[in-house]
This record gives C-alpha cells, sequence and structure tokens, in this order.
C-alpha cells in the first residue's frame, strides 16, 4: 500500500461523513455499507496520484512555475504507454475544479467582547466553508498547470507516513532541540516516535491475531536486522538525551527559560516523556523477538480473538464427552490431591517477564546474538590436522616450505570416503606460522634467513625474504630458571 493509499484510507470516512444527508436528531443511526461509483479499478485514482508526485518535483525544480501538459503527458507514459492525452486531460480538469467543503470553527460571542478578567466566553460554533479544495491550478490560455498550495500539502501529507524504520532520525531531533533550549518541542518529538512503535505493536498483534496474511510475514522477516538496528539507534540516542537533562548546565538553562514560560514546566516532564519512549522500545523489541522466534520455530498458526470467558461458559454448559475429560484430567491434573505444589521452572519466564517489565533499565532484545554461527574452517582445520602437525612438531622443526612441500595445507572434509571433498587451507597453515598457541603453547616461530619460492600446483607462487620455521620452544636450564 502506498502513502497515497493510506492518505485516503485514512479520509475517506470522513468524507462520507461529510456527504451524509442524514439528519440531525433522527433515531435511525444504523449505517449501511455504500457503494462508490466508477470503474473499480483505480486507474483514475493511479493517473491522479502520478500526476500530483511528478508536478511537485516539477516544483521545486522550477520554483513553482507553470508546466506544460505535453511535459506531463510524456512522464505519465513512462507508466502507461498508450495515455490517451484526453484521459489526463480529463484528470487535470477535475483536479483543478474545486469542491466546497463544509466546517464549524469556534466563535467568541460578539455580546460577551467586554467579559472580566478571568472570565471565559462559551463562544459558539458556527458553520464555515471553503472553496480551496482544486489540487491543480491550470491557466485559461495556455492550459499549463502547476500545484496549488492544497495540492502542496496533500502531496506532504501523503509523504510524511510515519514508519519506525526512519524514526531515528527523528530521535536525533530530541538532542537537537535540548542543544538549542527548544524545550517546548521534546513531548511533540518523543509524541510522533511513540506513534510509529505503537503503530508497528498493533501491526505485531494483528500479525499474531491472523497470521494468514503470508506477506506481513516476509517483510517482517526482511526488515527484522532493520528494526532491530533502529531500535537500537533510537535507543541510544533517547539515552544520550536523557543523560543531558542531568547536567548542571542543561539544569540551570531549563530553569531560566521555564520561568519565562506563561505553562508550568518542570524537567522530569522531559524525562517522563523520553522514558515513555524507551519503555514503548523495550516493549516493542521483545514482541518482535518472540514472534520472529515464533515464526522460525514454526508455532505461530492461525488464531482469532478468543472469547475465553464464553468458552468457559459453553464448557459448563454443554460439558466435553467423559473420554476427553479424563485424559484431559489424567494429563493436568497432579498426581497427587493430598500435596500438590507447583513446578519451580514453569513460574520462571513469568517472574522473568514481569520482573522485565518492571525493571528501569530500558533494553533492546536481540536473538541475533544467540544463534549459533557457523563452523569457521581454520576451527575444523585445527581439529583435523592439529593432532598430527603437533606430533610432526615433536620430532623436528617444521618449515613453511616443507610444509607445503608435505600437503600440510590440505585436508579431507566429509565421513564417506567416496563423496570427501579436499579443501585448501593455505590461510589457515599460515595462520599457525603467525600464532603459534593455536596448536600448542610450547611452540615458537624460527626465522632463517635465506629466501624461498614457492609455486603451487593451482598456478599460485609464495616467496619470502626470510623462511619461517615452527619449532618447539627449548626447555630453560637451571641458570635461566635461577
Amino acid at each position: 500500500m502506498t502513502a497515497w493509499n493510506k492518505l485516503l484510507v485514512a479520509t475517506t470516512r470522513l468524507l462520507d461523513l461529510h456527504d451524509s444527508a442524514h439528519e440531525p436528531g433522527s433515531p435511525f443511526v444504523q449505517v449501511s455499507q455504500e457503494q462508490r461509483r466508477g470503474l473499480r479499478d483505480g486507474y483514475w485514482l493511479d493517473l491522479g496520484c502520478l500526476l500530483l508526485d511528478y508536478l511537485l518535483e516539477v516544483d521545486f525544480a522550477t520554483n513553482s512555475a507553470f508546466v506544460t501538459q505535453r511535459r506531463c503527458l510524456a512522464h505519465l507514459r513512462g507508466d502507461y504507454p498508450e495515455l490517451p492525452a484526453d484521459d489526463l486531460s480529463f484528470v487535470i480538469n477535475l483536479l483543478a475544479t474545486p469542491s466546497e467543503i463544509h466546517y464549524r470553527e469556534w466563535q467568541p460571542d460578539a455580546a460577551d467582547s467586554g467579559i472580566d478578567e478571568g472570565e471565559t466566553s462559551p463562544g459558539t460554533r458556527s458553520g464555515r466553508s471553503t472553496k480551496r479544495t482544486a489540487l491543480i491550478e491550470k491557466q485559461g490560455q495556455t492550459g499549463q498547470v502547476r500545484l496549488t498550495p492544497s495540492g502542496r500539502q496533500a502531496v506532504t501529507l501523503a509523504s510524511q507516513v510515519e514508519d519506525l524504520l526512519y524514526s531515528e532520525y527523528d530521535a536525533a531531533k530530541v538532542i537537537a532541540a535540548l542543544s538549542r533550549g527548544d524545550y517546548a518541542r521534546v513531548p511533540d518529538i518523543t509524541q510522533q516516535i511513540l506513534m510509529a512503535i505503537r503503530a508497528l505493536t498493533q501491526e505485531l498483534r494483528r500479525v499474531r491475531e491472523n497470521p494468514t496474511h503470508e506477506g506481513k510475514l516476509a517483510a517482517l522477516l526482511d526488515n527484522e536486522r532493520h528494526y532491530h538496528n533502529a531500535l537500537s539507534t533510537i535507543q541510544s540516542t533517547l539515552l544520550s538525551a536523557r543523560s543531558q537533562l542531568s547536567t548542571p548546565t542543561l539544569t540551570a538553562h531549563f530553569e531560566a527559560w521555564a520561568e519565562r514560560q506563561e505553562e508550568e514546566w518542570d524537567l522530569r516532564m522531559l524525562s517522563a516523556t523520553i522514558g515513555r519512549v524507551l519503555n514503548a522500545i523495550e516493549n516493542l523489541s521483545r514482541r518482535l523477538s518472540e514472534l520472529l522466534s515464533d515464526i522460525a520455530e514454526g508455532r505461530i498458526q492461525s488464531m482469532g480473538v478468543i472469547d475465553f470467558a464464553g468458552l468457559a461458559h459453553q464448557l459448563l454448559l454443554s460439558p466435553p464427552p467423559e473420554r476427553l475429560q479424563n485424559a484431559v484430567v489424567a494429563r493436568m491434573m497432579p498426581l497427587g490431591t493430598q500435596v500438590a505444589m507447583p513446578r519451580v521452572e514453569t513460574l520462571l519466564p513469568l517472574v522473568e517477564t514481569r520482573r522485565a517489565e518492571r525493571s528501569g533499565a530500558a533494553l533492546v532484545f536481540d536473538e541475533a546474538s544467540d544463534r549459533p554461527s557457523a563452523d569457521p574452517l581454520l576451527a575444523r582445520y585445527l581439529k583435523a590436522r592439529g593432532p598430527a602437525l603437533r606430533r610432526r612438531l615433536r620430532q623436528s622443526p617444521l618449515s613453511l616450505p616443507d610444509a607445503l612441500s608435505e600437503g600440510w595445507h590440505h585436508f579431507e572434509a566429509g565421513s564417506d570416503s567416496a563423496h570427501a571433498e579436499t579443501l585448501d587451507c593455505l590461510p589457515q597453515l599460515l595462520n599457525t606460522f603467525v600464532d603459534t598457541q593455536l596448536l600448542d603453547d610450547q611452540l615458537s616461530v624460527g626465522i632463517d634467513d635465506t629466501p624461498f619460492a614457492i609455486a603451487l600446483p593451482d598456478g599460485r607462487r609464495i616467496e619470502g625474504a626470510v623462511t619461517p620455521s615452527l619449532r618447539l620452544r627449548p626447555a630453560p636450564t637451571k641458570e635461566q630458571e635461577v
């Protein structure tokens, strides 16, 4: 769903409410589903949205200059190659024709203009209307078009759909507001971040209640790392902002600013707004990790909103069969009824959850670090060739050319000899000459002032000005021990 569709979804029912011919005070309050006119294929709506997006781009480039319809037609034909010019003219004429919107606005009573100070006038909500609803301005002679202020506002609103993945930049605005001394902006900024977090939290709840939407599950899996990175960035930024609130310089500056304000401000108000966002981040991160782990382990299944109270009432009215009751009792009831103590292990998850909910520290739960990493080739090489290589070093020192000639940089992987694979571990062999403790703590590297050059069968060539060799470290003598 694009940003334009989200804007229309949020405002369509308001337009239906505006167009309603329902009489005030009518007892008929039921509303039927309304059928909209049109082709019902989204063709005209798509043309209008593409045209508005293009006019906004041109508006920035030309500083609100008029654009010919020929340029608009050439741009839209990139999406609709067979687009007729008449279709574009119809869309332009429709968006350029204003429609009257009626609304109510609060106005103070004229008779109460001389009321005493400290008293408030009730005022009235009188009807108003406006015809500034045209999204496109069209010249009568040339037919050139451009965005009206209402059209520019509509495109801007459509592009401002909140998304958690981009709220990390809003968190940086908190630090900017504190540095500039604009403390009144901090609650509004944190409220925007909180709305984005709550939107994703509600989306997770809807996915868990109805996980048949495979597209949403795939989107969550694809953006898993991005969500965790965004949450970590927002959390660290807000923690840094909250730590700045306790500095003496900012405290003194805030007190001087609060004295000049009409409303009463307290530094704890800013800390509380930041704390609410941190708690929401902790809750969202836990829910996201739980959902992703359920998806990975196959525990998520289709389920709706279950009325457990109604289910219990139904079981009382119509009990299940006796065989089912016996099976449930045998599985869930304790073996002995005299002493029934609950197991502590079953209560630990509940205790840990409540402890995390009551914790004052905001944490980001990321299970990526708990996943088993892939087996590195160095560990496999040391496990397969390490014992034999140590026995070889106990016999005599091993130089790098000798190790290559003896084939210590190869080993076979695979339990089945018929399907065994010979792996090239030349970097791993060289690593043992650099870090001798990988093989044995008693090893050391000897350097022979003799150059060497080795040509491997696959065409690689290894050259060195000196020849390194692995050898056992000599045992300390009595004089050295003294």
